[in-house]
């Protein structure tokens, strides 16, 4: 009878001999690598070239990324002549050979060197270097000068990436933070822990902005938002395309949802680039008694049934303006910054108006054949 088993077995095992013979050819490649370099060390290369140092070099000529070739000019660097020959018979890889440098550098015993080569894993043995390393005042000032922060928006400002660096304590702190402000929220299905990162740092931001961090304090800054509608763009997609703010940002439906909860909008429709053919009334935001009473009405509390949180509240339609709701009591709702900025107008739930009225549901976004109802609230509010 026909094993298919001792096949599969037989190709895997073939296959990862394989790849363990490719991985000593290239362990043996990177020791040969290392010594060259440092005779080209000699001659003075990099200078020769323009480049700021050695790796500089390396990256550029090798291909390498700056941490590989950090690692490869460690081991050219390194006296260390049992190293670099474990490496050439592919003990070890190119990883584990420049941790093992840095860490005999340490003044560890011999012991302590080979138990780290064979049986500490990489991220052991790259603790047991960061734990036996001595940090200068050079090195801390360093580490200080050398942080920075990018934040890189999409050409439409639709998306904005944002990246950089911190030194070791002010980098500890921020992620405390946001670990802390994250924790603070209820949780969402299949979320992962960096979207829960990302909700946390626009969350603190925001109270930078409007100083309404403390809990009980309302959160919110009523602006006056200019959009700009071509209607030859809006019209064949229901408001998906064409609509702009002043400042260049292109929303969609979701976004303008929420402005209209909180701020004023006047909208411009324009053919294209021809300049505006109508302009719209300046909405209304919600009158201060208005929104005094129903923050009073709601206990100063999130209204969503389970929720009691007093972070950064907010007034909501819960039959939303982009339908014709109106400013009546009876159509607003207390919500929290999560339930209002993430789960209705990010996630696209909406309010159960058959929930009472102190224990409201959210229930999930259903699409619908006929245009967005941010297009019709637009439409009606527009004077030719």
């Amino acid at each position: 009878m026909y094993d298919m088993d001792w096949e599969w077995n037989g190709k895997v095992d073939r296959l990862e001999s394989r790849l363990l013979e490719l991985e000593e050819s290239i362990s043996s490649a990177r020791a040969e690598q290392a010594e060259i370099l440092s005779e080209l060390d000699r001659f003075q290369v990099d200078l020769a070239d323009g480049d700021r140092g050695m790796q500089d070099w390396i990256s550029a000529h090798l291909d390498m990324s700056p941490q590989g070739a950090h690692r490869l000019w460690t081991l050219a660097k390194s006296d260390d002549s049992w190293i670099l020959e474990q490496l050439r018979i592919g003990r070890f890889g190119l990883d584990r050979a420049s941790h093992l440098v840095k860490l005999s550098h340490c003044d560890v015993p011999s012991d302590v060197l080979l138990e780290a080569a064979d049986n500490y894993s990489l991220g052991r043995l790259w603790g047991l270097v960061e734990q036996r390393r001595e940090v200068t005042s050079s090195d801390e000032q360093s580490a200080f000068e050398s942080r920075y922060l990018v934040i890189q928006p999409s050409l439409d400002e639709s998306m904005f990436k944002v990246w950089g660096q911190l030194h070791g304590v002010d980098g500890q702190t921020v992620e405390k933070a946001l670990r802390q402000r994250a924790g603070e929220f209820p949780s969402i299905p299949d979320q992962s822990q960096g979207q829960g990162m990302a909700d946390a740092l626009s969350s603190i931001c925001a109270d930078s902005l409007t100083g309404s961090s403390e809990p009980g304090k309302e959160g919110r800054a009523v602006t006056v938002t200019e959009v700009f509608i071509d209607a030859n763009l809006a019209a064949p997609s229901f408001g998906e395309a064409g609509v702009t703010l002043s400042s260049g940002l292109r929303v969609g439906p979701n976004t303008l949802s929420e402005i209209l909860c909180d701020g004023k909008i006047r909208v411009i429709w324009t053919d294209g680039e021809k300049g505006p053919i109508a302009v719209s009334h300046l909405t209304d935001a919600i009158p201060p008694a208005t929104r005094a009473w129903v923050l009073h009405r709601d206990q100063g509390q999130c209204s969503i049934e389970g929720c009691c949180s007093r972070y950064r509240l907010q007034i909501h339609h819960i039959h939303p303006r982009a339908h014709g709701g109106n400013h009546d009591p009876s159509n607003l709702i207390t919500l929290c910054w999560f339930h209002h900025h993430i789960a209705i107008h990010e996630l696209g739930h909406r309010i159960d108006p058959k929930s009472p009225i102190h224990r409201r549901r959210l229930i999930g976004w259903r699409p619908t054949t006929g245009p967005p109802p941010i297009r019709a609230h637009l439409v009606a509010t527009v004077s030719p």
